[in-house]
C-alpha cells in the first residue's frame, strides 16, 4: 500500500478558471488550485483510530473478566479454585473429577478412582448430570450406580438411589453418555468417571 492510497482530497471546484497552470508537489499531495479545497488525511490518523479501538475493546473485555469471572471462566472449573483438584483431574460445582481415557470393567474402574481417594461419580443434582452429559459426548462412561442384588440400586458409597432421573437398560452396572444413564452388564469395558469432594 503505498502513500497515494492514504490520502483523501476534496475539491470544491471541478474546474479551474481556464489561464492556471497545475502543477504537483509532491505524489502523495494534489497540487493546491485557486478557488479548490484539499484537505489530505495521513494514514497515521487512520493507524492512531484503529489502535484506539483496539484498546477499548481489550479495555472493555477486561472489566467483564473482572466483573463477571463465571462467564469468563474454563468451563471444566468453575466454581471452584483451580488448586483445589490435583493433575489429570478438574472441578466442577465443589468436586474433584477424575475422566479416564483408557477402558476398563465397572468394578476395576471403581478400584482405580479409590487408590485416588474417589469413587466412580455420584450424580446427585440435575446441574452435574446436564454438565457431565455434555462433557462425555457419545462416549459410554461407567459412574458409580450398581445393582448388586438384582433389586435396589445403590451408588458406591451404599447409599440407594433415589431416582432422581431415569436410569433404562435391565444389567447391573450403569454408565452416563449423553443420551441418559443405561445399565449394561459389569464386566463390559468402558470409560470411567470418578469424582470427590474438594480437600
Amino acid at each position: 500500500m503505498n502513500s497515494e492510497d492514504c490520502s483523501i482530497t476534496e475539491n470544491s471546484s471541478l474546474h479551474p478558471e481556464r489561464g492556471q497552470q497545475s502543477t504537483t508537489a509532491s505524489p502523495q499531495f494534489a497540487t493546491q488550485h485557486e478557488g479548490s479545497l484539499q484537505v489530505p488525511i495521513p494514514c497515521a490518523v487512520l493507524n492512531v483510530v484503529f489502535i484506539t479501538c483496539l484498546i477499548i475493546a481489550l479495555i472493555a473485555l477486561s472489566v467483564g473478566q473482572y466483573n463477571c469471572p463465571e462467564q469468563y471462566s474454563h468451563p471444566l472449573s468453575s466454581n471452584s479454585p483451580v488448586s483445589s483438584c490435583s493433575d489429570d483431574w478438574f472441578a466442577y460445582r465443589r468436586k474433584c473429577y477424575f475422566i479416564s481415557t483408557v477402558t476398563k470393567d465397572w468394578k476395576s474402574a471403581q478400584n482405580f478412582c479409590s487408590e485416588h481417594w474417589a469413587t466412580l461419580a455420584f450424580v446427585d443434582s440435575e446441574e452435574d448430570m446436564i454438565f457431565l452429559k455434555r462433557f462425555v459426548g457419545r462416549a459410554e462412561h461407567w459412574i458409580g450406580l450398581k445393582n448388586e442384588d438384582g433389586r435396589t440400586w445403590k451408588w458406591s458409597d451404599g447409599k440407594v438411589f433415589n431416582n432422581r432421573f431415569n436410569l433404562t437398560g435391565s444389567e447391573n452396572c450403569a454408565f452416563l453418555n449423553s443420551t441418559g444413564v443405561i445399565s449394561t452388564e459389569c464386566e463390559k469395558n468402558l470409560y470411567w468417571i470418578c469424582s470427590k469432594p474438594f480437600k
